[in-house]
């Protein structure tokens, strides 16, 4: 999650189980057949570096800790609060594996509050681009899913998608689709956007998910944010797959 900012609102740097989809989102939704039989099996991802370190890209508050992450039962955990004094800690993951063409699926439960930025989506990491968010959600705004292609060079192309309903407390699957020539982005198995774009060969992604707290895009937190019965927010992930595809 580089910078988030709407469309022309992102400077560059970072962020941060069980069932596949039987059907990557591509192929269900209108992607050349022909591609079918270069499609492996899904795996699940679950393997992972849990950062440790305060984070100030984007003017940022969080400090991630690495016991703000845990799993209960194939659910990962991602916890944000308001230790006081100005302190927010919050999770950050980055999967230990570098992940090549394919379908990248999270089926995860967003957490809402100001200034909250809950994210899952990918990235190179070394060097940082390019990156692709499968759903970043501003906690003031849940109505909207925001989903975006970062190039080697952080050119930008977003997509998002509007639920009267709210995105956040459910769980919904926002994926990826990464083909050497474009990416298709997904939410609920229905394509949302394609971006044409050629990734550099050799290039890899790291599965990624946080919760940022204040900032540029999100602003900062308030009193509200933080009004549940134990002080905290969560984003849970119950799903984490990568289907390969090989051209």
């Amino acid at each position: 999650m580089t910078a988030m900012t709407p469309p022309s609102r992102r400077p560059s740097r970072r962020r941060i189980l069980g069932a596949a989809l039987a059907v990557p989102p591509a192929l269900m939704l209108g992607a050349q057949t022909a591609r079918a039989a270069s499609w492996g099996t899904p795996v699940t991802v679950n393997s992972w570096n849990k950062i440790n370190a305060r984070w100030t890209a984007n003017n940022e508050l969080e400090t991630y800790r690495p016991d703000c992450v845990w799993y209960e039962g194939n659910t990962l955990v991602i916890k944000a609060y308001n230790a006081g004094g100005g302190v927010y800690y919050s999770g950050r993951v980055e999967s230990t594996a570098l992940y090549g063409y394919g379908t990248y699926s999270f089926t995860a439960n967003m957490p809402n509050g100001r200034g909250l930025l809950p994210a899952v989506w990918a990235a190179y990491l070394n060097p940082w681009l390019p990156e692709f968010d499968a759903a970043e959600i501003v906690g003031q705004n849940p109505g909207v899913v925001y989903q975006t292609s970062h190039d080697v060079n952080n050119v930008q192309q977003q997509f998002s998608k509007s639920n009267s309903s709210g995105w956040t407390n459910s769980y919904h699957t926002y994926s990826f689709s990464w083909f050497p020539d474009h990416i298709d982005f997904a939410v609920d198995g229905a394509i949302t956007g394609t971006t044409w774009y050629r990734t550099p060969a050799g290039t890899g992604l790291r599965f990624i998910a946080n919760i940022a707290v204040g900032g540029d895009w999100p602003g900062n937190p308030d009193s509200s944010t933080w009004a549940t019965a134990d002080g905290a927010r969560y984003l849970k992930i119950s799903s984490i797959t990568h289907t390969p595809y090989n051209p």
